[in-house]
């Protein structure tokens, strides 16, 4: 029993939050847009963890709350030096894709907390 409530703690959004606060930067920017920027790796599962982080353990949104691309990876607006990826809450202005892909370069690709919120377990896993 005591190793299940550890492992409930060890996965849980705020340890993970604190686990991975060094692996990224995010940046809010106007509405509901928020920029990440991967610090320690450019794969496309580094963004949308990041994303998730920010979404479930800093603002509290629910595991089905959508984020949408809504920039590919390219300059960070917030620091202009290093490569980020432009997410937000709502649709683009061309609305959401119907995509299999994980890109994070697709502008309107989409995906739930929860699922982009695995790229962080599996992160785990391999780490």
């Amino acid at each position: 029993m005591k190793h299940i409530a550890i492992t409930a703690l060890l996965l849980s959004p705020t340890t993970l939050s604190a686990a991975y606060s060094e692996l990224f930067e995010i940046h809010p920017l106007e509405g509901d847009r928020f920029e990440v920027i991967a610090t320690q790796g450019p794969a496309a599962g580094d963004y949308w963890c990041g994303a998730a982080r920010h979404a479930i353990a800093e603002l509290r949104k629910p595991a089905t709350q959508r984020i949408y691309v809504v920039r590919g990876r390219g300059d960070s607006q917030a620091r202009p030096d290093r490569r980020a990826v432009q997410f937000a809450f709502t649709p683009p202005a061309g609305g959401p894709v119907q995509s299999q892909s994980i890109s994070v370069d697709i502008v309107g690709n989409q995906m739930s907390a929860a699922q982009a919120q695995a790229f962080c377990m599996d992160r785990t896993i391999k780490d």
